[in-house]
């Protein structure tokens, strides 16, 4: 803003002060100015002090959304006594939304702590040091414990075991590698080139996912599709070519 107007000052004053100036220096014997002196001569001119802006100026804006506001603090303020009913529908209702903000905000965080938990869960079985090795990563085991939790009532801690049953199943059978960094979208990618294997590792994340991620409980019959695809026979198991 400031530049605009010392932009527009600038034009105007070139136009007025120029023959001024020149009207002087020819009566001081002087030819008339050059357009660099004037612009020099102006320039110093608008440097001073009485011509510097104010933090007020830059802060133009704030300072009247400041000053809205609490015009609007003191009306309100002031119905208290002129028109106690609109204060107290005012006072209620702005009291209303923020309960509403407040609700709102520690519903989202209960719900977010109680959707984390299974993945944690999840997390805690990828890192079991047993796994390390080959001969740990064992989908018996895996099946076993699988079955233990689900028998305790814990059905969604049953499926990340089962889901590491079907993992080491592919695993064990060549169909993938192991590497507790992937997710199993990134075991699907690598699944990409074996139709069979890839559907049915799908097909099990569908009904995994939303369990271990906290989209849905862990119901009787999720746990039994995924108990299904983690045991079947993985494609092309059991086919043998005709002689």
């Amino acid at each position: 803003m400031r530049a605009l107007l010392l932009t527009a000052l600038l034009a105007l004053a070139l136009g007025a002060a120029a023959p001024a100036l020149a009207g002087d220096r020819r009566d001081a014997g002087q030819g008339p100015p050059t357009e660099r002196e004037v612009v020099d001569t102006l320039m110093s001119i608008l440097n001073r002090q009485e011509f510097e802006g104010s933090e007020e100026d830059e802060e133009g804006l704030l300072l009247l959304l400041a000053n809205l506001l609490s015009d609007l603090v003191d009306q309100v303020k002031h119905l208290r006594k002129t028109n106690p009913l609109l204060y107290g529908t005012i006072v209620g209702w702005l009291a209303a939304t923020l309960l509403a903000i407040v609700g709102h905000v520690g519903w989202t965080v209960w719900k977010g702590g109680r959707g984390g938990a299974s993945p944690r869960r999840a997390g805690a079985a990828i890192l079991d040091p047993a796994l390390a090795t080959r001969a740990g990563r064992d989908p018996a085991r895996m099946l076993a414990r699988a079955e233990a939790a689900a028998a305790a009532g814990r059905r969604a801690e049953a499926a990340p075991w089962l889901y590491l049953a079907l993992l080491f199943r592919l695993e064990r059978a060549g169909r993938v590698e192991f590497d507790a960094a992937r997710t199993g979208l990134e075991y699907a990618d690598a699944m990409a080139g074996r139709a069979g294997d890839r559907r049915l590792w799908l097909d099990f994340l569908d009904f995994h996912d939303p369990v271990v991620f906290g989209e849905r409980p862990c119901s009787a019959e999720a746990l039994d599709e995924m108990r299904r695809r983690a045991t079947e026979p993985l494609p092309g198991e059991g086919t043998h070519a005709s002689p």
